[in-house]
């Protein structure tokens, strides 16, 4: 097991490998030592438990930015680096940090700087792989509880903007586990689609309620007056069409979880008696006369804002802050690029092997289209699109782009928040093909003509964005300068038409 203790110093000089041996052993560390690039790889792959690289990047043979790539190649296990540069060197050092190092040090460097920055970094790497095991062990939970598959994909993330969210479950599991006693009512916030529903599983599941009800309503589904009867019941007699008694959900849900969705759609007149039952712990059936106690854990969700409802006289504040003892907000799937990918291969290999169909990845045009679109319909669209794919899929090979069936229109920016236009060329003009070229004989003919049509004016659009420069519009989309040109010189598009394009307009 893993105890994050271990680090790697890669040096062609000796007398510093000792130097930081000797000062990191002192601080409880287990030191390996190499004097290549090659000599680290071959110790990294001896030795699992290395969680950080200390590298110069001057050495003979492999440099410290090689070996950086290639640790980084390895995939989101592997070693965090640190490298040590050169006096001035700050272009090597930002190098390092694009291509993924967590940090650089200069030399002559600071000895306890260097303690200071590689404890960070350890610590670093420590939580990362101590949140993606806790957050693994709720998702295998919430499918063992409630036996919904879908629940534990969904919440794929490795993107900062989650990080709050993954706090907030550790926080309650934590609390739970502690066996108190105090489960706070929690308010969950975000867009319609972002996974709201999948949270406040995960509370349920890593809750001392986890083998009891999880019972959800919308609230936006019902009427002031069927709402309040499926919520708290009612006696025979108490409307008309009320022949019998009725048990409400706050009664099913007894032992364990409630989970109003889409709270700020509720009506004044029962937010007060939610109210009444979170102070009292009580409720009464509707034409009832009997208290009945409310044994339950209430989380809620919304996607609209509370703080101007109640501002509006639309929500009750004294509610609010009854809900929001504990409030977890969802970022937009727009808002997290970086998960999308890996999201979306969970979502197909989950599909394509419930249709007894075989998943082999993504296409690099469809990744791009996947990462800049911007999902309005956040992880639900997602899936739809998912679904709608593995339905229609009955080839072999990569999902490319025109198996996504993305609707043409506004694009993200890659890198920033800014929204562009771009025409990725998937819609469907029928004056373009005949019905005979639409036929499963010419599939493959007129897939390639999309695929063509996609990759051209995304060259063209990101070139323009770029203002012509051919690295930049590169590294934007994640494909080396030699591909690039490559593509470039395949389509006929010239990169000197696009220069001082930025500035003409």
């Amino acid at each position: 097991m893993n105890n994050y203790k271990t680090i790697l110093i890669v040096d062609d000089e000796e007398p510093i490998r000792k130097l930081l041996k000797t000062r990191f052993e002192r601080e409880g560390y287990t030191v390996r030592t190499a004097e290549s690039g090659d000599d680290a790889i071959i110790e990294l792959k001896k030795d699992s438990n290395i969680c950080v690289v200390v590298s110069d990047v001057k050495m003979p043979g492999m440099t410290g930015i090689e070996l950086t790539t290639r640790i980084k190649s390895d995939g989101k296990h592997a070693p965090k680096v640190i490298v040590m540069t050169g006096h001035g060197e700050k272009s090597t050092a930002i190098e390092a940090l694009r291509i993924g190092a967590s940090d650089y040090r200069e030399k002559p460097f600071d000895l306890e700087e260097m303690v200071y920055s590689v404890t960070r970094t350890v610590n670093e790497y420590r939580l990362e792989r101590e949140n993606e095991e806790f957050v693994n062990r709720l998702q295998d939970r919430v499918a063992r509880v409630e036996g919904k598959e879908s629940d534990q994909f969904w919440y794929v993330s490795k993107s900062r903007v989650m990080e709050p969210v993954n706090e907030w479950l550790k926080v309650l599991q934590r609390e739970s586990m502690r066996g108190n006693t105090d489960e706070p009512t929690t308010l969950i916030l975000g867009e319609s689609g972002t996974g709201k529903e999948g949270v406040a599983r995960m509370i349920h599941a890593s809750s001392r309620r986890a083998k009891g009800a999880w019972i959800a309503i919308n609230c936006a589904n019902f009427s002031e007056t069927l709402l309040e009867s499926e919520l708290f019941g009612h006696e025979k007699g108490a409307f008309t069409g009320a022949s019998s008694q009725k048990r409400g959900l706050f009664e099913l849900a007894s032992n364990g979880t409630l989970f109003l969705d889409e709270i700020g759609e509720m009506d004044g007149k029962l937010q007060a008696k939610i109210l009444r039952v979170l102070q009292e712990g009580t409720f009464r059936r509707v034409g009832g006369n009997t208290d009945i106690k409310a044994d339950i854990r209430l989380l809620a969700a919304t996607n609209q804002n509370l703080l101007k409802l109640i501002e509006t006289g639309k929500f009750r504040e004294d509610l609010y802050h009854r809900l929001a003892r504990v409030v977890i907000n969802i970022p937009a799937l727009r808002e997290r690029s970086e998960d999308i990918v890996p999201m979306s291969t969970k979502f197909f290999e989950s599909s394509f092997a419930k249709r007894g169909k075989k998943f082999e990845g993504f296409t690099q045009q469809a990744e791009s289209a996947l990462s800049h679109y911007p999902w309005p319909g956040n992880v639900r669209e997602l899936l739809n699109v998912v679904e709608r794919t593995a339905l229609l899929w009955n080839q072999t090979g990569a999902v490319d782009v025109i198996h996504l069936s993305l609707p043409a229109g506004k694009y993200k920016q890659m890198g920033g928040a800014a929204v562009q236009e771009f025409r990725p060329g998937l819609t469907l003009d029928p004056e373009s093909f005949s019905f005979g070229e639409a036929s499963m004989e010419n599939y493959t003919q007129l897939k390639k003509r999309w695929s063509d049509s996609f990759e051209k004016e995304y060259l063209m659009h990101v070139l323009e964005r770029n203002n012509g420069n051919v690295t930049a519009a590169a590294k934007e989309s994640g494909i080396d300068r030699s591909n690039f040109l490559r593509l470039l010189r395949r389509h006929g598009v010239s990169a000197q038409n696009y220069r001082g394009a930025k500035s003409a307009a």
